[in-house]
């Protein structure tokens, strides 16, 4: 794939949002493409609900985060849980700012929700990055790290095969 002996950190940040937008808004019409197949529905959006959209960066950055611990996490008790971080910043950051501003603007705008996208994947790499560099948060074991992430993986397949009566799960289509 490339590299990781000369990869710093930084780039591998850097690459992790490019990887994950594009990654990501290819994913957006892999459901259609399936022609509805159940099972690629529980990893891409089936619906034009927020909920479904955050799928959106959360496999793609979480795939991400898994090819990068052999490098950066592997003998780095600090590594999974700034990730981890990182990836709930960016996925409360996605709905924060659509419902933000769908509430001023009182409609939704095709381009504000890539931008807001965009700025979640973003977030959640800064996130990442800062945390990694700034803090220790190696008193939390890898193992907690992951249960939390199989965590939020269950909701995201639970959610989509039985999603509540909430505005986070309403299709806007």
């Amino acid at each position: 794939m490339f590299n990781f002996k000369k990869i710093t950190l930084l780039k591998f940040t850097i690459l992790g949002i490019i990887f994950t937008v594009i990654t990501g808004t290819l994913l957006h019409f892999v459901y259609d493409l399936s022609n509805g197949n159940p099972v690629v529905g529980l990893f891409a959006p089936i619906n034009e609900s927020v909920w479904e959209h955050l799928k959106l960066l959360f496999y793609p950055a979480t795939l991400w985060i898994t090819i990068g611990y052999k490098k950066f996490g592997k003998n780095n008790c600090n590594y999974l849980f700034p990730a981890f971080l990182g990836v709930v910043s960016g996925l409360i950051t996605i709905p924060v700012l659509f419902y933000l501003y769908t509430f001023i603007l009182k409609k939704d705008i095709l381009v504000l929700d890539i931008l807001i996208f965009i700025i979640g994947v973003i977030v959640c790499f800064s996130v990442f990055y800062f945390a990694q560099k700034n803090y220790n948060f190696c008193f939390i074991s890898n193992k907690k790290v992951i249960l939390l992430w199989e965590i939020v993986f269950i909701l995201f397949i639970l959610f989509t095969v039985y999603p509540p009566a909430l505005p986070l799960f309403k299709d806007y289509s």
